[in-house]
């Protein structure tokens, strides 16, 4: 499995969506962390809650542009390769898929529903093995032509090209049973079939007949993968990467990249079809390249445009205090959990007292290093493997200290006289070398010899994944590609799935117990494995310490004075926005 993957330098992910605003204000850190959960929700089991059209969104008016502010262009608009938060987030706009999230106004959390397909799919066999879905009715292209069944078929099929190869990946493994899908089948280019293999067509009916259970394949269908296209719109496959084919209420207008993106209003979608989405603006125009301090600053002056505009990346973090000591931005700014912890992992396979691990957990202060990292507006301090975005998150502390400021006594007592020299890699940045300063400042006062060493930033992350890296404690992020335990803790977790290079891995853990109750899980309905990935959380925590968790990642941004109904969340989509004079 692999982790959705980071936005830009800040690793926002931007939720914009039809509600009534929930902004909150933080002037401190939260040493108790949240109560409840963020925003999780579950997968519909009601036909009804996948008919359009979507409720109306109380005194939302129609018309008007909105526009959004971003320092980096997309990378990707060509839907199966959209993989990045921000391309999820205007992707939604102009691409639909066999499922969809829908929030909730009257919860704030999110439901799973059918969005081309009539439900949220059948398991044909009830073993998770086989899942079909029929599409809507009076469903169209942008040029007015029909949506098949077929389109969505081939839209999974040229996902499976090595030339399309940047989106999400699990609908190929789960229909080959191998993570090299493309030794079984290379796309549809080049005489290649127009269907993939375990993929039938009947009608409105498409099926897919996977190698092994798969209970989550309903949240798999939310990603770009299932996104339909006719064969006869793929001439030139490069030319989706600029200009998709739009199903949904808008679409692409004109595109200069690193410049200007600006949709417009699909006359074709038929909101009736469709029970998450809204056309509130006319337009969306996307301006990029301002960094997030221009950003700040101009959404601080809401003048002109910029009353109608929202901030895609962060509040700059030399202007955190400035916005929030700024009374007249309350009502203006956007705050939120995100789906990604901070942890600092601890590599298991080096450092094996799980004694001394459990010291590190003790020992280090969290509250200071959230602190260091911007207080309470990027974070909430954390003591679970998995987000409050998770759908069957509960709190729980396995490694209490007074504020989340550590305790060294007990990290002390663990050690019992030893004092062991760890050695800490870090991101060799600014920031990397100033979190790298808390943790070593935090461990030290038990006792231990942290020895600090830089590693390049653009290789970070590939280091970190070598089995055989020669570190014993790094820190990292980790998000979930849709609010379940699955894509948290396998990943992490899993230890039959150790390779010699490219772990997601940051821990090693590699226990036989936890890999037997990771396969169980995996075959579990969800609503039953929601509550058993969060036991499992725990009982790794409890029985081996792998990891220290730091933090759960929140957002601060800022949107203009005309910006209207607007919260913030894990998953990213900002379509049901509108805007007053």
């Amino acid at each position: 499995m692999r982790v959705r993957r980071i936005v830009g330098a800040a690793g926002v992910a931007l939720t914009l969506v039809g509600a009534v605003a929930g902004c909150t204000r933080n002037t401190g850190v939260d040493a108790s962390g949240p109560k409840v959960r963020a925003d999780a929700g579950a997968i519909s089991t009601d036909p009804a809650d996948s008919r359009g059209p979507a409720k109306p969104i109380q005194g939302a008016v129609r018309g008007g542009t909105l526009y959004s502010v971003q320092e980096s262009d997309f990378e990707n608009l060509d839907p199966q390769q959209i993989y990045v938060n921000k391309s999820i987030a205007v992707g939604q706009l102009f691409s639909r898929t066999l499922t969809m999230f829908r929030r909730d106004p009257a919860t704030n959390k999110d439901l799973l529903v059918g969005d081309l397909a009539t439900d949220t799919g059948t398991d044909v066999d009830h073993d998770g093995r086989t899942w079909r879905y029929t599409l809507k009715t009076g469903l169209k292209y942008e040029d007015g032509s029909a949506i098949t069944a077929a389109d969505v078929a081939y839209g999974v099929a040229r996902s499976f090209s090595p030339n399309i190869a940047d989106g999400p990946h699990y609908i190929q493994q789960w229909l080959t049973g191998r993570s090299d899908y493309n030794a079984a089948y290379k796309g549809p280019y080049d005489g290649g079939a127009a269907l993939p293999p375990g993929v039938t067509v009947s009608g409105r009916t498409i099926t897919f007949h996977l190698k092994q259970p798969e209970p989550d394949f309903p949240f798999a269908a939310s990603m770009g993968t299932t996104t339909p296209l006719p064969r006869s719109r793929d001439a030139k496959p490069s030319a989706l990467a600029d200009h998709p084919f739009s199903t949904g209420p808008y679409k692409v207008q004109t595109y200069q990249r690193e410049h200007q993106l600006v949709l417009v209003r699909n006359k074709y979608w038929d909101p009736r079809t469709d029970p998450v989405r809204h056309d509130y603006v006319d337009r969306y125009v996307v301006e990029i390249g301002p960094s997030p301090v221009e950003q700040t600053n101009r959404l601080i002056a809401d003048n002109g445009d910029d009353r109608d505009a929202v901030q895609v990346d962060a509040v700059a973090p030399e202007l955190i205090g400035a916005v929030l000591r700024n009374k007249d931005l309350t009502s203006r700014e956007l705050s939120g959990y995100l789906d990604y912890v901070k942890y600092l992992n601890i590599n298991t396979s080096r450092v094996t007292d799980v004694a001394e691990r459990r010291a590190v957990n003790y020992a280090m202060d969290k509250a200071g290093y959230l602190q260091a990292a911007g207080g309470a507006p990027v974070g909430d301090i954390a003591s679970t493997i998995q987000s409050p975005t998770t759908i069957g998150w509960s709190k729980y502390d396995a490694y209490p200290t007074a504020g989340g400021h550590g305790d060294v006594a007990k990290a002390k007592k663990l050690l019992a006289g030893r004092t062991p020299k760890l050695v800490l890699a870090y991101a060799n940045t600014p920031d990397g070398q100033k979190g790298a300063t808390k943790v070593q400042q935090s461990l030290a006062r038990a006792g231990f010899r942290i020895v600090l060493k830089p590693v390049d930033d653009a290789n970070y992350l590939t280091i970190l994944g070598r089995r055989d890296n020669p570190y014993d404690l790094y820190v990292s992020a980790w998000a979930s590609d849709w609010p379940s335990g699955s894509t948290i803790i396998p990943p992490q977790f899993d230890g039959s799935a150790l390779a010699a290079t490219g772990n997601n891995s940051r821990t090693y853990l590699n226990e036989k117990g936890v890999d037997d109750r990771i396969h169980a899980i995996e075959k579990e309905p969800a609503a039953t494995a929601a509550g058993d990935w969060m036991r499992l959380d725990r009982q790794i925590m409890t029985d081996y310490a792998p990891l220290v968790p730091l933090y759960y990642e929140k957002n601060l941004s800022l949107f203009g004075s005309h910006v209207h109904g607007l919260i913030q969340g894990g998953a990213p989509r900002y379509y049901d926005a509108w805007l007053s004079r």
